[in-house]
């Protein structure tokens, strides 16, 4: 499993969650290092989505974030699933499958899976930098 955030100004490092999450392990591998400071870094009036997985949801986790002053959006127990980041998701599995032949290990998807995340992770620099040079040349 790979875990990743993304809002419209950044995105965390994808992050490979080996064995199972628990609430422990995502407070500690997730919020702490990468979800807080991504927050942080984008302001005062951010609103954390997450979604209603066992995990997410720990009373060790549920203390932690009130204890970071963390703004979390309230799911409805019974939701579908309106995360942005899993149109995310999708784009990344269509990128990765369209590499021939198949990953031969978990190792190599894991490699292609990073690439992938991080040319998507540019992607808002890229635009930017193209029409800064309207539509000429880029370091891209």
């Amino acid at each position: 499993m790979v875990w990743g955030g993304i809002s419209t100004r950044l995105r965390t490092p994808l992050y490979h969650v080996v064995g199972n999450l628990t609430g422990v392990r995502y407070q500690n591998e997730i919020l702490q290092p990468l979800v807080v400071p991504a927050l942080q870094a984008i302001g005062p009036r951010v609103i954390l989505q997450d979604d209603n997985a066992p995990p997410y949801r720990s009373a060790a986790v549920n203390t932690f974030i009130q204890q970071a002053r963390v703004n979390r959006m309230l799911w409805p127990a019974n939701s579908p699933d309106l995360n942005p980041i899993e149109h995310m998701w999708d784009e990344l599995c269509r990128r990765v499958q369209q590499h021939h032949p198949p990953p031969a290990n978990l190792g190599q998807l894991l490699q292609w899976l990073q690439q992938e995340w991080n040319l998507i992770h540019s992607m808002r620099q890229r635009c930017v930098e193209c029409l800064a040079h309207n539509g000429g040349h880029t370091r891209y």
